[in-house]
């Protein structure tokens, strides 16, 4: 029984010499893969220090040493960067900032701090990069885990070497605020965009998905606190002001934001925008003079205003043919020819805005270009009624492109 005793009391030193060994071996085969060149790369020599860090970082004996910590993150950083051997473990990045983080917290000596705080920044952009690569893989919980990550190596980059790379800590809320979004988890984006408006970051989508997220939770108090709180920022984005407008249409609320925009006027009295919406209220109530007086301040204001010159040719053009189509079923002929002389009008109202929505339309988005394509339809059905047909070429050819 003593002997027994004896010999596992001597064998276990040996173990803990063979796993320190195994540290020393990893250590002197990314020596020789770091001497490789480009027409001799020595990519087995990087493959056998992979292979001895792991065997020591599965070791109780060397599990939490300094040493096996600086050149795990050494090897997995220069497994990551070899893009032959980067498919050998798609979390290199994630595990070089993990075992820098751990040497950091291992290294009581401080033999490898200096350099692990010298080459952490750079695993972190490592880290942001995948995390960019792992969301746009629809992996958006790993994306989200690689984001959090770099939370632990900011403190660390005392020479701000990633924000100096448009790395900030508001940028990776955003960006997992964003992610959470896609991965379906509001809770996460929630938390993650609120950080973002405590800290006054200067970007209103925030808002605007924030009032989303509520509305989507039937939260609508919550949903009209935030747009409310976007706009006393950002008084003129539209995106803001539409959710705005969709929130109190929804409730049928509609007399309520002709009031808080008529307010914003008198403030604001230059602002193209702010008629314009009210404008598009008092359409949707079918006041269609209080509409056009509106729409035709916002082009005072600004003539290229695409949205004020199609939505007021629209307009016309749509009450024309309410009126045309009225007409026909009057049988007195000179009825008939009074009521055609006022939708001829009217016609003849349309064509200058939509004629200027064509030519201010860029096409830039998906909405310009299918706005580009419904006023070439009712210009083409205009110009038939007004009997201009070397317009209606014209226009008929555009739309046959």
């Amino acid at each position: 029984m003593r002997k027994a005793i004896l010999i596992i009391i001597l064998f276990l030193p040996l173990l803990a010499i063979g796993q320190s060994n195994n540290v020393q071996s990893a250590a002197n085969a990314l020596g020789y893969y770091e001497k490789g060149t480009s027409a001799d790369p020595k990519d087995f020599e990087l493959e056998n220090a992979k292979k001895y860090i792991d065997l020591s970082a599965e070791n109780e004996s060397t599990a939490n040493n300094a040493k096996m910590w600086y050149y795990r993150a050494k090897i997995y950083q220069a497994l990551h960067n070899n893009k032959r051997l980067k498919t050998l473990d798609a979390y290199a990045s994630e595990k070089a900032v993990i075992s820098f983080i751990n040497c950091l917290k291992t290294d009581s000596k401080k033999m490898y701090s200096d350099e692990c705080k010298s080459l952490v920044w750079l695993a972190g952009i490592n880290v942001y990069d995948d995390a960019i690569q792992f969301a746009q893989k629809n992996e958006f919980n790993t994306a989200m885990r690689y984001y959090n990550l770099l939370f632990e190596v900011f403190p660390l980059d005392a020479d701000d070497n990633l924000k100096r790379n448009n790395i900030t800590p508001e940028l990776v809320e955003k960006s997992i605020a964003y992610t959470a979004l896609k991965a379906n988890d509001p809770a996460t984006a929630k938390a993650n965009f609120q950080k973002l408006i405590d800290k006054n970051f200067n970007d209103p989508k925030i808002y605007v998905n924030m009032a989303k997220i509520s509305l989507e939770e039937k939260d609508t108090a919550a949903a009209i606190k935030y747009v409310e709180k976007g706009k006393a920022i950002f008084e003129d984005n539209t995106t803001l002001i539409t959710l705005e407008m969709n929130i109190y249409l929804a409730q049928g609320k509609t007399d309520v934001l002709i009031n808080k925009l008529s307010e914003s006027i008198e403030s604001n009295p230059d602002n193209e925008l702010l008629f314009f919406n009210r404008g598009m209220m008092y359409e949707s109530k079918k006041n269609f003079d209080s509409a056009a007086v509106d729409y035709r301040k916002a082009l005072e204001i600004n003539p290229d205003h695409l949205d004020a010159n199609y939505n007021l040719g629209v307009m016309y053009f749509n009450e024309a043919a309410s009126m045309a189509n009225a007409a026909n079923s009057l049988k007195n002929n000179d009825e008939f020819a009074k009521a055609k002389e006022k939708f001829d009008k009217k016609f003849k109202d349309a064509a200058p805005y939509l004629e200027e929505a064509l030519r201010v339309n860029n096409q830039k988005t998906e909405d310009e270009q299918m706005m580009y394509t419904a006023t070439l339809n009712s210009l083409k059905q205009l110009y038939v009624r007004t009997g201009e047909m070397e317009k209606y070429a014209k226009i008929k050819a555009l739309l046959e492109k």
